[in-house]
């Protein structure tokens, strides 16, 4: 009968790490590249048993936008119904080191989908015995996605959980020793959204670079969903201004190549186009990398903070001598009194109104100090405003689903 185990193997009281780590698969480590259809794969000398003592590993990767369909037969040894010295390992994220895999041992038939491109199977052999497995992969154009959460500070924020905002990005200058320049928001596979205001800050686009999948620009490899993309063009809003008042803060950086879909890792929702919503009342999420105070530390992890929508008559009394509110802005406040707001370095990143989605509404701009007063007031550029100039500057290559 056909056993598998989620995540990891349990023995004798002990987690052990998964066999990837063991140094295995040398000489038998297989990669393959899938068109769209059925691929058949068997293991060594099938029908026939595999030697036993032996262990092979096998990777495939799916055109963009597609994914694997596995269905498995395994015959494998098994003790009592257990995983003894023969298992077969498949991780439907396409992690070569099989951390978020299944163990399947003795014999049956299974069917797994891939959650994105890549998938990762394997078997390892330890015993005197073997055994054998055939598989049948089926690439199929992948639906339309955007917006999910791998879990359902910020100026008095706090910490995000792990990979509960996968669109979010971390921008960096090559050239400064700093660890963050901006926030920014992926929108397609080549495409994230920051504010204007972040492009005058670096001479030329291949000086930024964008982090992705983490929660930790310390330790940004503690993410297994943790990469970087080079950013290849700056496509500053034209009417872009910030003399006296600021005015369409918003800009699209193109990667030079496509940013791989993962739980940790993939682009909000726009709303559609020609929604009218304000959004005043509405609560949405802030996130950023950014100062803890105004001037003081950035932040090590992820913040995040749940504030709420304010309307622009009210946000103009309160910037009345600093700034002229317009209509393409949104303005943000903490309901709590507790003295949250967004501060300096979250500048670009996402206001992020979830629904069963996450949907992009705004782009933080500016503000007043971080948080000084207990009902701070932000300033961020009004995503419906801009979702046709977007999508225009994007090639039209983003998700369109309803909000």
């Amino acid at each position: 009968m056909l056993r598998h185990h989620q995540l990891l193997l349990l023995l004798n009281g002990c987690l052990l790490a998964l066999p990837a780590a063991w140094g295995y698969f040398e000489g038998c480590d297989n990669s393959y590249t899938l068109g769209v259809g059925t691929t058949y794969v068997e293991s060594p000398y099938y029908p026939e048993n595999y030697p036993a003592k032996t262990s092979c590993r096998y990777k495939f990767t799916a055109p963009l936008d597609h994914y694997i369909t596995a269905k498995c037969t395994v015959n494998l040894p098994s003790n009592n119904g257990q995983c003894s010295t023969d298992n077969f390992w498949l991780d439907t994220e396409g992690d070569l080191l099989m951390r978020t895999s299944e163990n399947f041992c003795g014999s049956g038939t299974f069917s797994r989908d891939s959650l994105f491109t890549e998938l990762v199977f394997a078997y390892i052999s330890t015993g005197s015995s073997s055994g054998k497995f055939s598989c049948a992969l089926t690439v199929q154009p992948q639906s339309c996605n955007c917006g999910w959460s791998a879990t359902t500070r910020i100026t008095n924020g706090q910490a995000a959980g792990a990979n509960e905002f996968p669109s979010m990005v971390a921008l960096k200058d090559r050239t400064s020793n700093a660890p963050i320049l901006c926030g920014g928001v992926i929108v397609s596979h080549r495409h994230v959204v920051t504010a204007a205001h972040c492009t005058l800050q670096v001479s030329q686009a291949t000086n930024l670079v964008a982090i992705v999948g983490i929660n930790s620009l310390q330790n940004p490899s503690n993410s297994i969903y943790y990469d970087q993309y080079s950013i290849q063009q700056m496509l500053r809003h034209e009417q872009y201004v910030n003399n006296p008042n600021v005015a369409n803060d918003i800009a699209v950086l193109t990667t030079a190549s496509n940013i791989k879909w993962s739980r940790g890792v993939g682009p909000i929702c726009l709303p559609p186009l020609g929604t009218t919503n304000t959004f005043s009342y509405d609560t949405v999420d802030v996130i950023g990398f950014g100062m803890t105070s105004f001037g003081g530390a950035l932040s090590s992890t992820l913040q995040k903070i749940n504030l709420m929508v304010v309307s622009n008559v009210d946000c103009q009394t309160d910037y009345n001598g600093v700034a002229t509110i317009d209509a393409n802005q949104m303005c943000t406040y903490d309901y709590s009194s507790s003295y949250r707001d967004s501060c300096q370095f979250d500048s670009g990143g996402p206001v992020i109104r979830r629904s069963t989605k996450h949907f992009l509404v705004g782009v933080v701009s500016f503000g007043k100090n971080c948080g000084s007063t207990a009902n701070s007031m932000g300033v961020n550029t009004r995503v419906t405003s801009y979702v046709s100039w977007i999508r225009q500057k994007i090639g039209y290559s983003n998700c369109v689903v309803a909000m």
